[in-house]
């Protein structure tokens, strides 16, 4: 047969021929894609010459890949980080203009329509452009700088040597523009997704459930103790766990027309919600379910913000004599990372900082003089309407009012176009009208950012020419939206904390649910004084900590208790705990503190747990118990004790919710804090009604019955998804990080541009938060700390930081994913702050003026 083969090949040479290139293709196309990627590397060292400079300007890369930017003037060097960006981060740029203006589907297709009519929607576009059209600018210096800015990266755009994506999708960048930067910037203060969700499922499931109350699956904080930022700082007096409710907070006895179990889940404030009007009936709840489950669908390359960890220590709490400022701003995994690391120098400004790659100013920065990092605070500042339309009039009270509208038309990849519209009403845009096949009332979302002045560039620019906290608080207080946490140091040895952002006044109180829009009565009536927002300056203790926590428990002027999207409070406590226990903290000290991933609740949770199963039935149900009771609480790769608690809590949350809330309803609720601090208070509650498992009739299950079952089913998932030897149920073989690129779903080619997925110490609720979908058991991180650092003022040239990939999303630089070793690991970087650090650098580009 060999020999017939061997006869039939000679005769017919063609057939060796096509054999040959069969076999030699996936390595010819491999050295042609690379060749390419290859031939569109970015320039590092040489010149540049234009007539848009008016001084010369040196950029030299250090090692890391970090650009080191030293201007004779503010033209020429803001220039310079234009160009400078664009070399590494053009594409990412691209992104994020059509993502701010809801552009994507003339690069991506038609099945991005749904999207960019949300983002249009979002008003994102036209509040950019009545910003950047304003006649009288708070700093017009600002946006002169943003001009130059933009020069420079037009001036890399007009070069042509752009990267391998815009080969990939056949398309050429226009020149970028002011509206392009500004709408961005309002995308990334609207972490719409989970104020959107959760007061959807809310509203859902207090229509759905029976004989349970849906507050329980909403609490918020208000059984937290020990948890707020304004009255739980390490070495305040703070309350017992357990105390009585009514002691905490005495006017509970007052609601007396409450049943029982009211009583036992409502504070004060959210007892009013009882008096809005419910839901009319199943066709609205149907309805909502169709608009939740457009947002879960949304296809978004980047996300906005979303957690962080900082703290502060006082020079009276620092080794080294010098205030510290320790910062970790949480935010979606990706490739490129969120943040653009550079320094600029011109005369009279120094800044080095962390940059959105579409906006001039660093929104996290330091020099010499000062320090300021950011977390989200979290606040309500969203809520979602039910309207009354009628003719093109919405109902406002006793009167109907005209809807205004707003009109852009969304451009397809053949360069046609399709008509859009959205309606406006005295609440905001009606986000329902371009949901396919939903039929029920519109719903129009409140966003701060639409009622109140939000000019975030000219805050941008201030914050980094200000000399002092009362300069920078003064710049920072212009913020309507987001909410942030500031964190404050300088070399004089102050440390502060305080809130930006407004905090809306409803006339009907805070709120966590779908408001009835047509009456008037849930309307916001005004909003907290900027003066008024929560502070802390220079406290005795010495420390300030934040984690996207409750901010206060006490009220605010006008508004009570402020209500929020707040983080459940493992991270603040675990950190509260840490700094507790001793005096002085290094540079060191504090850089480690942000690898930790010791989970603060476990230790509770576990003699809750092992007290009341003290034993299981089956071989996997026994190694499960064995590994829970030896393990130290911590979520390294190389962990048993890690994979097996983190499965034991997902199956327990399932086991004990998933047959009130069914698969759907149970799988957004994993998009939510609000699960977390759910289970922390359920598992303390032996009373709830939820530990009864609906499925099996004629039985009532007790919250033992539940713990005993998840501890069997957990034996039997890590059996079915890792191994059946339990020597292989460790963190790295269950739990990844992954940082996806918006070109890695294409077929072949995808997995070039995405990093990992990699095994990772860190995890859920930990302060080195790396956070998974829990409930769609998908156990890869896609979010968590965008960078991290640590600056001194006692010894400020030792400052250090991370970044989780690398500076550069051009494939062809040699600062693509080089740093991914060292964020994996935990290894922090020296800042090459000085001239005598940077030297000569790796690289260096002089920028001339023609």
């Amino acid at each position: 047969m060999l020999e017939k083969t061997k006869k039939f090949i000679r005769k017919r040479p063609y057939v060796s021929l096509f054999l040959l290139l069969i076999l030699t293709l996936p390595v010819t196309l491999h050295l042609l894609f690379w060749g390419l990627v290859a031939l569109k590397a970015p320039k590092y060292s040489g010149e540049i010459i234009s007539d848009k400079l008016t001084s010369p300007v040196t950029v030299i890369r250090d090692e890391a890949g970090i650009p080191h930017i030293v201007g004779g003037d503010a033209r020429s060097a803001y220039f310079a980080l234009g160009y400078t960006m664009a070399q590494d981060r053009i594409f990412q740029m691209e992104l994020q203009r059509r993502i701010g203006k809801g552009e994507l589907t003339e690069i991506f297709g038609e099945k991005l329509i749904p999207t960019d009519q949300f983002l249009k929607s979002l008003l994102l576009k036209k509040t950019a452009e009545e910003y950047a059209n304003q006649k009288d600018h708070i700093y017009p210096e600002a946006w002169e700088q943003l001009d130059w800015f933009l020069d420079g990266v037009n001036h890399f755009v007009s070069e042509d040597n752009l990267p391998i994506e815009y080969t990939i999708l056949g398309i050429k960048p226009k020149p970028f523009d002011r509206v392009d930067a500004i709408s961005f910037l309002f995308y990334m203060g609207f972490s719409f997704a989970e104020g959107i969700k959760s007061d959807s499922l809310y509203t859902i499931m207090e229509s759905e459930l029976k004989g349970r109350s849906a507050n329980e699956l909403f609490p918020r904080y208000d059984f937290e103790t020990n948890a707020t930022i304004l009255e739980t700082q390490p070495g305040v007096q703070r309350l017992a766990y357990g105390q009585d409710i009514e002691k905490i907070n005495p006017s509970m006895k007052q609601n007396s027309s409450l049943t029982s179990t009211e009583k036992r889940i409502l504070s004060p404030k959210l007892s009013q919600n009882l008096q809005i009007k419910k839901q009319s009936g199943g066709e609205d709840v149907l309805n909502l379910k169709q608009l939740v489950s457009f947002v879960n669908q949304l296809q978004l390359p980047i996300e906005p913000l979303e957690g962080s960890n900082s703290w502060l220590v006082a020079p009276s709490r620092s080794e080294s004599g010098g205030a510290v400022l320790a910062n970790d701003p949480h935010i979606a995994l990706s490739n490129p990372g969120a943040w653009y690391e550079a320094y600029i120098e011109y005369p009279g400004y120094e800044n080095y900082g962390y940059f959105l790659s579409i906006i001039p100013f660093p929104l996290i920065a330091h020099n010499r003089d000062k320090a300021w990092g950011l977390t989200m605070l979290e606040q309500d500042d969203v809520n979602l309407y039910l309207e009354t339309i009628e003719g093109g009039k919405f109902k406002a009270g006793n009167t109907w009012k005209e809807l205004t509208y707003y009109r852009d038309p969304i451009r397809k990849k053949d360069g046609t176009e399709i008509p859009f519209e959205v309606g406006i009403t005295n609440h905001g845009p009606l986000i329902t009208e371009h949901i396919k096949g939903f039929k029920g009332r519109p719903v129009s979302l409140y966003w701060a950012h639409h009622h109140v002045q939000n000019p975030l560039l000219d805050v941008l620019f201030q914050m980094g020419k200000s000399k002092s906290f009362a300069e920078l608080d003064s710049a920072s207080s212009m913020i309507g939206a987001p909410g942030l946490n500031f964190s404050y140091a300088d070399k004089n040895g102050n440390i502060a904390y305080y809130a930006v952002g407004r905090f809306p006044i409803l006339k009907s109180g805070n709120s966590r649910k779908i408001l009835e829009g047509s009456t008037g009565e849930n309307d916001v009536v005004g909003y907290v004084s900027a003066k008024d927002n929560p502070k802390i300056i220079n406290p005795k203790n010495g420390i300030i900590v934040t984690a996207n926590n409750q901010v206060t428990s006490k009220s605010l002027t006008g508004l009570g208790k402020p209500e929020g999207n707040w983080q459940p409070p493992d991270r603040f406590q675990r950190l509260v705990g840490i700094l507790e226990t001793k005096e002085k903290w290094s540079l060191e000290d504090l850089a480690a503190i942000q690898n930790d991933t010791v989970s603060s609740f476990a230790p509770e949770y576990l003699d809750l747990v092992l007290s009341t199963v003290k034993e299981a039935k089956t071989p996997n149900g026994k190694k499960v118990l064995g590994i829970l009771k030896k393990w130290n609480f911590e979520h390294f790769p190389e962990s048993q004790g890690a994979a097996v608690y983190d499965v034991f809590f997902y199956i327990t949350l399932r086991e004990l919710l998933i047959d009130e809330m069914g698969p759907a309803n149970f799988e957004l609720y994993g998009d939510m804090a609000e699960y977390w601090n759910a289970y922390r208070r359920f598992v303390r509650n032996t009373n709830s009604p939820y530990w009864d498992d609906l499925r099996t009739e004629g039985i009532i299950e007790t919250r033992e019955d539940i713990l005993k079952r998840s501890i069997e089913e957990t034996g039997r998932y890590l059996e079915t998804h890792l191994s059946a030897s339990p020597s292989l149920w460790t963190w790295k073989n269950l739990y990844k990080i992954k940082h996806p690129h918006p070109l890695g779903v294409l077929p072949l080619i995808g997995g070039i541009f995405d990093i990992g997925p990699l095994p990772s110490a860190g995890g859920a609720e930990v302060v080195n938060n790396l956070k998974y979908k829990l409930m769609k058991e998908d156990w890869t991180a896609t979010a968590g700390p965008s960078k991290r650092r640590v600056i001194d003022y006692g010894r400020f040239e030792d400052s250090v930081t991370q970044l989780p990939i690398g500076n550069s999303g051009n494939l062809a630089s040699p600062f693509y994913g080089n740093l991914v070793d060292d964020y994996i690991s935990g290894v922090h970087r020296k800042i090459l702050y000085s001239k005598e650090q940077v030297g000569a650098g790796k690289f260096r580009l002089e920028f001339r003026p023609q």
